[in-house]
């Protein structure tokens, strides 16, 4: 089976950030063909991956979820587009299985990725979502199960709470003594 990833000239590779984009998006594009077709025999998702790939398998989550966003975090900056890029007549079924793919990691890699899914409702809506972190080498293939909780209470994460230290930081910064 042809890959849907495209052409890529070996004189000129793309960026390690386009390769990983282009291979997070394949990985996403793959679970939801998979599942739609009605595939009986659920394949591997890394089976292929020549490096680093986290086989994901999302077990559950909220039932009216139409499409499902992923970023890989931890300085990747990698997003999908929401999959499937159209909208489906009915709900995903789970479980949903995918494959988040890296090409060779730099040596800022710290052994570890987090990735963040969102399930999104029919009119876009955030239903649900999870964060993992996921210890994984160059060359490891990593299986993972997860659920789709609530959505993310932002005001509870480390990202806001480094965003107040910073902030309050600021505000001291800026006072002055005065007479």
């Amino acid at each position: 089976m042809k890959s849907p990833m495209p052409n890529l000239s070996k004189n000129q590779p793309p960026t390690k950030f386009k390769r990983r984009t282009c291979n997070t998006i394949f990985g996403v594009a793959t679970l939801l063909l998979g599942f739609t077709a009605g595939c009986t025999k659920t394949p591997d998702p890394c089976e292929d991956a020549p490096f680093g790939c986290v086989a994901v398998t999302v077990t559950d989550g909220p039932v009216e979820t139409y499409q499902l966003l992923v970023r890989v975090l931890d300085g990747y900056g990698s997003t999908t587009p929401t999959t499937p890029r159209r909208l489906p007549s009915s709900p995903l079924t789970y479980p949903l299985r995918f494959a988040i793919r890296f090409d060779e990691f730099d040596r800022r890699h710290k052994g570890q990725v987090t990735f963040e899914v969102t399930a999104n409702s029919k009119s876009g809506d955030t239903l649900g979502q999870l964060q993992k972190t996921v210890a994984i080498e160059w060359n490891q293939h990593v299986d993972v199960s997860v659920s789709l909780g609530p959505p993310l209470d932002l005001a509870s994460t480390d990202q806001a709470e480094a965003a107040r230290d910073l902030s309050a930081t600021a505000d001291a910064g800026s006072k002055t003594d005065g007479p």
